[in-house]
């Protein structure tokens, strides 16, 4: 769109130097020069904007240095702390808890409680044990747990490790250099640059008949004559505010969004936001808080089980219950809970942490407290959680009587083996289940002194193992716990469904976990008897994609059976679970090529982890977590949330369709004044007076129109945006075929027919200036001024015409006056409009500018007063059009 304009106006500018070379004073070409230098300044603004903004999110990120391990050309041992940068194959690190991983590495050494954060990769809170034992081949390595992977975190336990990977070779590198290929153009770019061809050919095409007429005409015109109306008639037709105008006005759209923590990194994705017809969100963190919460504690009791929600468990409460008392403290027998640094309350495994906060809470405690309960002296063996036991356990020495006791805490079905529990306790646990609650168990047992080992040497590896008995423990109780929704998520998903818009879960975390969390935002629908398919579909899993995945990246060459299956998943998946980063970026794209029946979805993709980047890269639009999201994340994107919510994006949704429809009707408005601007280079070829100047019109499309166009990105919405479905780029373009013959045919006409009454009726001399014969006579020097009040009057009464329309065009259904009316424009809009008139009031009256513009002074009445009644004959037009109909409904925009 930059080429096409700045092409025409180049052109338009040669010709204008060509021909006032030596004549005249060129204020034409040298104001065109300065349109063309200001477009390009801001184009260059916009960029080095949004790279300062990405600078400085990359300046938040700080490299921590590395223990790592070398050893020298001489044989000598070299323990460094290096900067992840600095890591090459071969070398060997240390990693602790609350480290981030520099580089892909392979675990040759690890503590029995090694585990990590795989979120960043996965999407998944829950923490994953890590181990030195090889994996079988058949393993993916995305799931060995000898491999731990750059950018993740380590949570517990310490690991030695061997890098074998760095830089673009490592996991996170690959998935980056996937988003090298080229992102789909957003539907504003496609859309621009279509209505600029269309602009380019008609103002060719314009230009073509007024040079055919001038060779036609009977009067005979010299070479500079000739050239100098086709590059009016060619130059009238040329936007040469549009481009200002739309990136104006995309900006406005943009400070105004930024004020809702959503900041914009390309203007053009406002507009295809407000075109989005499916949003793939991630759950972790973006729909979810990303924090694990305690939001049940089940204790048994004589009927069986209580369950108390997490608003019970207060301080108060617990003093006076011996039984959430015992759980309490039985939940603080953990050893991954740590005091934060900086200010952080505790870090470690995200349920640990969890349970550490609800124990504190119930016991009245601080957490920091809390841990430093947790790290109590009285523990004298233990049995750390791994996958295999799905629990840990703790050997106490009591310190009141110096007995034992045993505490286990991990998986219910397992620690329910060890326990009488009743049918009420298992019938509560799978209820919670159903909820998609984490679910952990917790079991004691005082240890008889003949049960001790000797010398109290506690040992085993597992229950059957122990030395120690561990049946027959006395249920505690369970503490049920999940990520939980995002406040407000669910009335944005329900406003986003209200619109128009399809929300799909798009996750790396279990089927049931996402289902539960999807039902409870309204995601998926409860349906009492749902189709074959629409059950079917309802979730899919990554194992199921992975039978459909296209070749070669393209939906081209993919098989009938797997296009029919992305077909039916696209009309009826609401939740991807267990996803892996190209299953996401392959979701995208199926909505692109399936959506819309055939023609295809604008998809919006949010998300915060480095898993996400691929698929953000290819949606129309990429929304990335201003906080927990990566830098390859938030580089890949189109916006950024400030606050990661996702109601934050819907709201943002809601201001791209506002956006959108603002940029509609400033681009109607700007095009109304195409038509009284050619027609004068045209009639002027049959003998007419010249009625408007090129600098004239320079003078109105740059000097008037641009401001007032771009002060339409300040209007409010005219009705409900969030009612409606959005507007297909494809099947309803911005400047549709309704909006052209509203600017051109209907507003544009009237100005015209105003502009040639006034021009006759205000100054009515003008007549004895025609001529038809064939022999060029030069005007008097009283004819020239008589000519130059007639173009005066023709162009104030198409500035007073510009008026009128740019009312009409605040409104395309609603009247603005009257009963049901919409009432005045934004006060921006006003002012540019009273600026506008007092602008060309001082034109008109000015010396110096009167001779740069070719205009002359107007006398008070008929020439100042008589045009303003295009003014009122314009806007009562179209207020009776939008009032009764008038039968104009291909009028009806």
């Amino acid at each position: 769109m930059i080429r096409l304009l700045g092409y025409q106006g180049v052109l338009a500018e040669v010709c204008l130097l060509f021909v006032y070379q030596g004549e005249k004073d060129p204020v034409t070409p040298v104001i065109l020069s300065l349109v063309i230098l200001c477009t390009a300044a801001l184009q260059c603004y916009t960029e080095l904007q949004a790279e300062s903004s990405m600078e400085a999110l990359r300046n938040l990120q700080v490299a921590e240095l590395v223990r790592t391990l070398r050893i020298s050309d001489d044989g000598q041992r070299l323990d460094q702390n290096l900067p992840p940068t600095e890591l090459v194959a071969g070398d060997i690190i240390l990693l602790e808890p609350g480290q981030r991983v520099p580089a892909d590495v392979r675990i040759i050494h690890c503590s029995s409680s090694t585990e990590v954060d795989n979120a960043a990769l996965t999407g998944e809170t829950i923490p994953e044990p890590r181990t030195a034992s090889p994996e079988p081949s058949t393993v993916p390595a995305m799931e060995a747990r000898c491999l731990a992977f750059f950018g993740t975190s380590v949570l517990k336990g310490t690991a030695t490790c061997v890098v074998h990977a760095t830089g673009d070779g490592t996991f996170l590198g690959q998935i980056a250099n996937t988003m090298k290929k080229g992102s789909p153009r957003s539907s504003l770019e496609v859309q621009m640059e279509s209505f600029v061809h269309l602009i380019a050919k008609v103002a060719g095409g314009v230009a073509l008949c007024v040079l055919l007429a001038n060779l036609l005409a009977p009067k005979l015109r010299t070479a500079p004559e000739i050239l100098e109306n086709c590059a009016t008639a060619l130059f009238t037709q040329v936007p040469e505010g549009l481009l200002p105008t739309v990136t104006f006005s995309l900006m406005i759209a943009s400070s105004r969004m930024s004020r809702q923590q959503v900041i914009v990194k390309k203007l053009d994705a406002i507009e295809s936001l407000g075109c989005a017809s499916v949003f793939c969100s991630d759950k972790t963190g973006t729909l979810t808080t990303g924090e694990m919460t305690v939001q049940h504690v089940l204790v048994p009791d004589a009927a069986g089980a209580s369950l108390f929600g997490a608003l019970q468990l207060q301080a108060e409460v617990v003093r006076g219950d011996l039984r959430l008392q015992q759980l309490a403290a039985a939940a603080l027998t953990n050893n991954s809970v740590q005091a934060g640094a900086g200010g952080a309350e505790v870090v470690g495994s995200p349920t640990e942490v969890a349970i550490c906060r609800a124990a504190a809470s119930m016991l009245g405690k601080p957490a920091r407290e809390a841990v430093k309960f947790a790290a109590r002296e009285d523990v004298v063996f233990e049995i750390p959680f791994n996958s295999e036991n799905k629990w840990m356990l703790t050997v106490h020495r009591l310190r009141e009587d110096s007995s034992f006791e045993v505490i286990v805490k991990g998986a219910p079905e397992r620690v329910l083996q060890l326990c009488k529990a009743n049918e009420k306790i298992s019938g509560e646990l799978r209820a919670l289940m159903d909820k998609g609650l984490r679910v952990l168990a917790l079991a004691a047992r005082r240890l008889a002194p003949q049960d001790v080992p000797p010398k109290a040497e506690f040992q085993g590896a597992c229950f059957n193992t122990c030395n120690f008995p561990v049946q027959d423990c006395d249920f505690l109780g369970f503490f049920a716990m999940e990520d939980p929704p995002r406040p407000g998520v669910s009335e944005a998903v329900q406003k986003s469904q209200a619109a128009g818009v399809k929300v799909v879960m798009v996750t790396g975390d279990h089927g049931d976990t996402a289902k539960a969390i999807a039902l409870r935002l309204n995601i998926l629908a409860r349906v009492a008897k749902p189709s074959r398919e629409g059950e079917r579909f309802q979730v899919l899993h990554g194992t199921e994609l992975d039978q459909h995945l296209p070749p070669d990246d393209s939906f081209v060459n993919l098989d009938p059976g797997s296009k029919e299956f992305w077909r039916q998943a696209v009309l009826h998946t609401r939740v991807f679970a267990r996803v892996s980063p190209l299953h996401k970026r392959v979701i995208v794209q199926a909505y692109q090529q399936f959506g819309q029946q055939g023609f295809g979805d604008v998809v919006a993709m949010t998300g915060d982890g480095v898993n996400d980047a691929p698929a953000l890269k290819q949606a129309e639009v990429g929304i990335a977590m201003g906080i927990r999201g990566t830098s390859v994340a938030q580089d890949a994107a189109d916006i950024i949330l400030l606050d990661d919510n996702f109601s934050s994006a819907i709201a943002g949704m809601e201001q791209g369709r506002l956006a959108s429809e603002n940029l509609q009707k400033s681009i109607m408005y700007t095009l109304c004044s195409k038509v009284p601007q050619v027609l004068p280079a045209f009639l002027e070829v049959f003998g007419l007076p010249e009625a408007l100047a090129a600098v004239q019109v320079l003078l109105i499309d740059i000097g008037t129109d641009i401001w007032t166009a771009v002060a339409f990105a300040a209007q409010g919405p005219e009705t409900s945006l969030m009612n409606r479905p959005p507007r297909h780029p494809r099947l309803e373009r911005m400047m549709s075929p309704k909006i052209l013959l509203y600017s051109y045919g209907y507003i544009g006409v009237l100005q015209a027919i105003f502009c040639w009454l006034m021009y006759f009726l205000a100054t009515p001399d003008i007549g004895s200036l025609i001529r038809t014969h064939d022999a060029l006579e030069d005007y008097t020097e009283e004819e020239k001024v008589l000519e130059k009040r007639g173009m005066t009057v023709y162009y104030w009464t198409l500035v007073l015409g510009q008026v009128a329309a740019a009312l009409a065009s605040t409104t395309k259904r609603q009247p603005l006056f009257g009963s049901g009316g919409y009432g005045f424009p934004n006060q921006t809009l006003n002012i540019t409009l009273c600026c506008e008139v007092v602008l060309s009031l001082v034109v008109m009256h000015n010396s110096i500018l009167m001779t740069a513009f070719e205009m002359e002074s107007l006398p008070y009445w008929p020439s100042l007063m008589l045009p303003v009644v295009a003014l009122f004959g314009i806007l009562g037009a179209e207020e009776l059009r939008k009032r009764f109909g008038l039968g104009f409904s291909f009028l009806q925009l």
